[in-house]
């Protein structure tokens, strides 16, 4: 695959924020976190960190904006992409 058809692999934190927000906004609340279109959202107590999570693959946006991502492989980050890119399309 050529450079400019590769996949995007990397979540930014402003997409990372928007998609926790979108969740927020249209999502359910249960047990303390938030569901929507198959992506659970929770924060930390102290309102610096968010949590994103399919049950495949968890994203945590960190002080500073820094991201920490815990996947399986890249195929299953991809796909986590490509559904926190569907929630700002809604």
């Amino acid at each position: 695959m050529s450079a400019d058809r590769t996949p995007e692999t990397k979540i930014p934190a402003e997409l990372a924020l928007k998609a926790y927000q979108t969740i927020i906004d249209h999502g359910q609340k249960e047990d303390g976190y938030y569901t929507y279109q198959g992506v659970r959202a929770s924060s930390d107590v102290d309102g610096y960190g968010v949590t994103l999570t399919d049950g495949i693959v968890t994203l945590r946006v960190l002080f500073h904006n820094r991201i920490a991502v815990d996947t399986p492989n890249s195929r299953s980050l991809m796909r986590f992409r490509k559904l926190l890119d569907g929630l700002l399309n809604c």
